[in-house]
């Protein structure tokens, strides 16, 4: 193998080799992989490097948590449930709400403690295997979960970051990654513009998200993911339900944008926009083709 073409493969799969480690990689891609491991040293020492890392994680003593700690999150925690509980009480009817901010700067404040904790002690917490990974992700599906990832993608779009790639050929590379084929949206005749891609983590979950403009200045950002995992139809009531050229799609305001949602075949859309919920929608259904 030339030098110039060891390279180009290598490049090529140096996305894959932490999920190869942890056994997240699809079959076909792990064929594929450790094909190239045969004829590459290079990757080969750098998967075992990988193996030894997390061996030694897993032997590792995890840091305790002190019990005045423990104490404090659970008081926490449950302050802010009993806030929850009596503020849907107060109400006459329910309304569609995403998680309390509130409640999620107390868990995000209490984590950062336990961090802190845990660094200053200079003992590394223990990796959980892929298994049971998996199992959580399939489990937690509900309700929470897509209010989580409408929320996550509403904060992306109003405030973007970099994207990894500009070039919609790399988008293949996501899907081991995001667990369902992602391939960039033709939107037939409609003028937009692809701006760029990322791998965004929720969580335990992962997207893929899509930057695009549209009609000159009008950005619009694209989540594709697993819907197995996060079912689609569970949008409500954060999303009403609406039928449009015989599909169900998902439809709502969240922080004053306009976000569509809607699945095929195991691919789950989110869409974000400052355009009005009928251009979204034609554009979430434009995807899908």
């Amino acid at each position: 193998m030339s030098a110039a073409k060891s390279i180009e493969s290598c490049a090529r799969f140096d996305y894959a080799l932490s999920a190869y480690v942890d056994g997240e990689l699809d079959p076909d891609h792990a064929v594929d992989l450790e094909s190239h491991l045969v004829q590459c040293p290079p990757c080969f020492e750098q998967v075992k490097m990988l193996r030894s890392l997390r061996a030694s994680l897993k032997r590792a003593k995890p840091a305790g948590c002190p019990d005045v700690l423990r104490a404090r999150i659970a008081a926490a925690v449950a302050h802010e449930q009993a806030r929850g509980a009596a503020r849907a009480a107060a109400q006459a009817e329910p309304k569609p709400r995403l998680i309390h901010k509130g409640y999620a700067a107390a868990l995000a404040a209490a984590a950062g403690v336990v961090f802190v904790v845990g660094v200053a002690r200079q003992k590394p917490a223990v990796v959980a295997a892929p298994q049971e990974v998996a199992k959580a992700q399939v489990g937690g599906a509900g309700n929470e979960s897509v209010e989580v990832l409408l929320d996550d993608l509403v904060t992306q779009h109003a405030q973007p970051l970099p994207p990894e790639t500009t070039n919609p050929e790399d988008l293949p590379r996501f899907d081991p990654f995001v667990g369902v084929p992602v391939r960039r949206p033709q939107f037939q005749s409609l003028p937009v513009n692809f701006m760029g891609a990322r791998v965004h983590t929720m969580r335990d979950r992962r997207a893929a998200l899509l930057q695009y403009v549209v009609r000159g200045n009008h950005r619009v950002t694209v989540y594709l993911f697993n819907s197995r995992a996060v079912p689609v139809q569970k949008a409500q009531p954060i999303l009403q339900p609406r039928v449009v050229r015989e599909r169900p799609v998902y439809v709502g305001k969240i922080n004053g944008y306009s976000v569509v949602a809607a699945e095929d075949s195991g691919v789950g859309y989110a869409l974000a926009s400052d355009l009005g919920d009928d251009l979204s929608t034609q554009l979430v259904l434009a995807a899908m083709q």
